[in-house]
């Protein structure tokens, strides 16, 4: 048996985590001005499978001191993180937030210690919903007076920790999930506001989300993305995705008696495959390891555990594609211009080119792109009318190994993908 490292649609732990040099450098910039009394919020917005959530795990190990980035910062914050979903509304998100505050602070006997005075505080977040311990019932608590209790319970909290730790970070990840009526905007809005009137100067918020979370944000309040420094992830860079595969071998090689090795080609394979998706190079990686019978990872591993049956092509399929594909698009015809789009060369596509290769009134071709621009699963271009592109390369290779079974020949293969060249030496 052999260990495979790699952790296709899961959160990749600092250990496995490569690139975004940039991003973390900014992002340790924002604690260490947090740290000194002048918090820098933050929001990490990119395309599903790009790594934020990573990211923000390799964050929160940072801001607890747990690992460095750089030899000059050493931090000792206490982390808050949450997920939200769908169903959180502007109560529950407060709700939420304290709620794991709570936690947070009674799973450390030491800190619960020092934190003995604001647990009056603290105390009524311990049930979700906020269940104030009193022998008389309370009528429901107005969201603005939720939202006032969480400050007030934050800057007891900071006094009472004050020498221990240096601050507090609220991580807040899939903030665009909920609905534009939980009013998450005027939520950060409020709260930084309050905070600030408080005198409380050391407390961060950082959330992740998808692009569409900006105007989200927006319709809650228009000054709301004012306040954060927004940080686009795009794909990791060729020798960060090579560094992702090497990594990961490293660590099998460590818990494995027997060593795995992997091709030049095979690496380039993965890479290119994967078009600097986080996730997608585990998936890559992970389907590739499968595949091997002999210790070393070659091209034809990559490629047999990118299209067998169960492979990496498939199983994207399932986490990532085909809700867009299928569940959003109830007519073959829309899926044919996908199709259209996914078959041509170059990032963009206009409709001149895409109504050559669909067989389409010209109603149905403008209603198509219409509902699926509406549904988010094309993207226009800015400032060029007609011009369109899919959400992500990945999607458009994977609607051409859907709709037809590519040549199992391995130059072939790679023909049909547009891997680069440096497979081929």
């Amino acid at each position: 048996m052999r260990y495979n490292p790699f952790r296709p649609g899961n959160v990749v732990g600092p250990g496995m985590f490569s690139g975004r040099a940039s991003e973390l450098q900014s992002l340790e910039k924002a604690v260490f001005q947090t740290k000194h009394g002048n918090p820098q919020h933050f929001l990490v917005t990119g395309e599903r499978g790009i790594g934020k959530s990573s990211l923000f795990l390799f964050l929160e190990f940072l801001a607890k001191g747990k690992i460095t980035y750089t030899s000059a910062a050493q931090f000792q914050f206490l982390v808050v993180s949450i997920v939200l979903d769908p169903n959180s509304g502007y109560s529950e998100i407060v709700e939420k937030l304290g709620a794991e505050l709570q936690r947070t602070v009674a799973a450390d006997s030491e800190l619960k210690e020092l934190a003995k005075a604001a647990w009056e505080f603290l105390s009524r977040w311990e049930i979700f919903g906020v269940k104030y311990q009193t022998k008389e019932s309370k009528p429901a608590i107005r969201a603005h007076d939720l939202l006032e209790e969480l400050a007030h319970t934050v800057v007891q909290l900071m006094l009472k920790i004050e020498g221990k730790y240096e601050g507090l970070i609220f991580l807040i990840d899939e903030a665009d999930k909920p609905a534009a009526t939980a009013n998450l905007g005027g939520f950060i809005k409020l709260f930084t506001e309050i905070l600030t009137k408080k005198g409380c100067n050391n407390v961060c918020l950082g959330m992740a989300g998808l692009p569409t979370v900006l105007s989200m944000l927006r319709t809650g309040h228009p000054s709301s993305t004012r306040i954060l420094q927004v940080f686009d992830l795009e794909p990791l860079e060729w020798a960060d995705r090579i560094e992702v595969v090497r990594k990961g071998l490293a660590e099998s090689n460590k818990k494995s008696a027997a060593e795995m090795k992997i091709t030049s080609d095979a690496e380039a394979g993965i890479a290119s495959l994967s078009e600097g998706y986080p996730h997608f190079i585990q998936q890559f990686a992970y389907s590739a390891f499968e595949k091997d019978s002999d210790g070393e990872i070659s091209i034809d591993d990559v490629m047999d555990g990118a299209f067998d049956d169960g492979g990496a092509f498939e199983q994207l399929g399932v986490k990532y594609f085909e809700d867009l594909y299928f569940e959003k698009i109830w007519s073959d015809e829309y899926r044919g211009v996908l199709r259209a789009i996914a078959n041509s060369t170059g990032e963009w596509v206009s409709k001149t080119e895409i109504r050559k290769k669909v067989e389409l009134k010209e109603t149905t071709l403008n209603n198509a792109l219409a509902a699926l621009i509406k549904r988010h699963i094309l993207i226009p271009k800015k400032g060029k009318k007609g011009v369109y592109r899919l959400p992500s390369r990945s999607f458009g290779v994977w609607i051409k190994a859907f709709a037809r079974q590519p040549m199992r020949n391995v130059e072939a293969g790679i023909s049909e993908l547009g891997v680069v060249p440096a497979i081929k030496k």
